[in-house]
């Protein structure tokens, strides 16, 4: 009987898996901030969001009003679900010649500060038909 050597380089031996893991895991690594990233915009988004349903509170409360008393009408919201600032200014043709006769103009503006202290603002300003 004659011996035989096992000569089969075809398996992946420990040396390349162990190689493999590390550049997968420098590549994962390099991944790590596009999540921050990610979750910063989400923060950002809800942010807006949030000032947008404000704003849009604001504006169908006054377009349910059968009429708005004393014109012109400046409300300030201060702390708004923790952070956030609503200002409602409401005028009709009597203090701005601009505005048509029997339409009064909404303007709402809300602010607020994020979680890095840098302010934003939105705005938005439409019509509504007095009755």
């Amino acid at each position: 009987m004659k011996r035989q050597k096992i000569t089969d380089n075809n398996g992946v031996g420990l040396l390349e898996v162990m190689v493999s893991m590390i550049i997968i895991s420098i590549g994962l690594l390099g991944l790590a901030p596009l999540v921050v990233t990610s979750i910063e915009g989400n923060v950002i988004s809800q942010d807006i969001s949030t000032a947008g349903n404000l704003i849009k509170q604001s504006i169908e409360f006054y377009e349910g009003l059968d009429s708005i008393s004393s014109v012109p009408l400046y409300i300030s919201e201060d702390g708004l679900q923790n952070r956030f600032l609503r200002t409602t200014h409401i005028w009709d043709n009597t203090t701005d010649t601009l505005v048509p006769n029997d339409v009064y103009c909404i303007e709402v503006d809300v602010s607020w500060v994020d979680h890095k202290s840098v302010s934003h603002s939105r705005n938005y300003s439409t019509y509504i038909l007095k009755d």
